[in-house]
């Protein structure tokens, strides 16, 4: 019964997901849209001609966002906003079909002025914006401003909404560049005829581009970048990663240490404030197991802690200095 439940779910998860984007976006093998552009090209293209049928943990991070709109529509509204328009659709006007779907336009008729704003739903919001969340707001900002000549495209901005602890983040402080978005227009004629060319059979392997995301790729297992013997694509990453690991171990030996002398002096004298806080020794009772005692118990009806214990594998990513 739970099995099949959980394979029904999904099935209608699936279901929905094509309905919202057949109403939403359209025939998406027809044009590029703004994430497109942004993305590695050959994830672009076999997504087009291949779209591979999504597994459950893709398809709730999608009603995610999803839901991460209408909860922003809903509490726009009841802040008193009216002046926003949603999934304001615009398009390029040259030979290649470039289309996006703005979540929120915010538009003022007194002064004839545009905002833009992009919702993201990411299961950790990042210390700053994504590269390819950043293309896609400049290339929707450059599409609003040539569909709607007779407006000013202000600004633009990026909310990123976590359903955990983490809340909301707002990325501001875009404004439209000229040059980033023709440069994106060039980038989606390179993408759009290697499409059309891989299409007919004319191209054997699309462009690549490795980069952080690749791993939330569907088509990364026969990836040709990764069949290197070292994918250099990902040296700064890497190194990134190992010097933040340096720097936590070194920021968590210094907490220590200066929370060890603060409580050395409290210990002592008392409360007292610094800094516009209050210091003060604090003491508090944890329970703990005695599996000695335990263990002998267990063992006067013929069974040992081993009897009540049980293995669960995890994944963690083991790094390495390479021979």
């Amino acid at each position: 019964m739970s099995d099949q439940l959980m394979l029904t779910l999904q099935a209608a998860l699936q279901q929905l997901a094509i309905q919202q984007t057949e109403e939403t976006l359209g025939d998406r093998s027809t044009y590029l849209g703004a994430s497109d552009i942004g993305a590695c090209p050959r994830k672009t293209i076999l997504r087009k001609l291949h779209a591979p049928e999504a597994d459950l943990v893709t398809l709730l991070r999608q009603r995610r966002g999803h839901m991460a709109e209408e909860l922003v529509a809903a509490a726009f509204m009841v802040a008193g906003f009216s002046n926003f328009q949603r999934q304001t659709e615009v398009r390029h006007a040259g030979a290649v079909p470039v289309m996006a779907h703005l979540d929120f336009v915010f538009i003022s008729e007194v002064r004839k002025t545009m905002a833009v704003l992009e919702v993201k739903a990411p299961e950790n919001i990042p210390e700053h914006p994504y590269g390819a969340w950043e293309t896609q707001l400049y290339l929707q900002m450059g599409l609003l401003a040539d569909s709607f000549p007779d407006y000013t495209v202000e600004k633009g901005a990026i909310l990123a909404v976590n359903f955990g602890d983490q809340g909301m983040r707002l990325f501001g402080g875009y404004t439209p560049q000229d040059t980033i978005y023709h440069g994106l227009i060039d980038r989606a004629a390179i993408i759009w005829n290697q499409y059309q060319a891989y299409s007919a059979g004319d191209l054997a392997t699309p462009f690549m581009e490795v980069g952080p995301l690749c791993g939330y790729c569907p088509f990364l297992i026969d990836c040709p970048k990764f069949e290197a013997e070292e994918v250099r694509e990902l040296t700064e990453s890497v190194e990134i990663l190992l010097e933040l690991q340096h720097q936590q171990k070194d920021l968590e030996a210094e907490i220590g240490m200066r929370k060890s002398d603060l409580l050395a002096i409290v210990a002592q004298r008392g409360p007292l404030k610094a800094y516009g806080h209050l210091l003060r020794k604090a003491v508090r009772t944890r329970k703990s197991l005695d599996t000695d005692q335990l263990n002998q118990f267990l063992q006067g009806y013929d069974h040992s802690l081993n009897d009540f214990q049980k293995s669960s594998s995890y994944a963690f990513l083991e790094i390495k200095k390479a021979a």
